[in-house]
């Protein structure tokens, strides 16, 4: 398992998609095996996305946490502890022992449970392939004879 956090002085970065370097952790089992600072190419979300999929982070502890950003990793499959500020060991060495740490109801925050949005983009379809059936007019539909 991979932790990423977002790294600013020893701190927790508070700003996701402004970092330039992340605590990087390689788990195995519950015991750390190796600590790295990597930087982060570019800047904003699409660079932090692209670096959270480059590395194969399987675990995000950062500080705020915005919807899209929130949506987009749950998307990729990396779980997420939003809400944490303080020391970067200090954070990692809490999450490997199970520890509650940040501010877990961000993730409830505008949750939308509806059936016809089963990725839960909120209906924000420029993030995905789309929601639910679509409606062809018939005007557009082709025209097939009866056989």
């Amino acid at each position: 398992m991979k932790i990423a956090i977002p790294y600013e002085n020893g701190q927790v970065a508070q700003e996701l998609a402004a970092c330039q370097e992340y605590m990087v952790l390689t788990v195995e089992g519950s015991e750390p095996t190796a600590k790295d600072l990597v930087p982060c190419e570019g800047s904003g979300a699409t660079a932090m996305l692209s670096f959270i999929g480059l590395h194969q982070i399987d675990v995000l502890i950062c500080g705020k946490l915005g919807i899209a950003a929130r949506n987009a990793l749950e998307m990729l499959g990396v779980l997420l502890v939003p809400g944490v500020t303080g020391s970067c060991a200090e954070a990692a060495a809490k999450f490997l022992v199970g520890e509650q740490q940040g501010d877990p109801s961000v993730l409830a925050l505008c949750r939308e449970e509806d059936p016809d949005d089963p990725m839960q983009c909120m209906h924000d379809c420029s993030k995905c392939a789309g929601c639910g059936p679509l409606e062809i007019p018939d005007a557009l539909k082709p025209r097939v004879p009866e056989v």
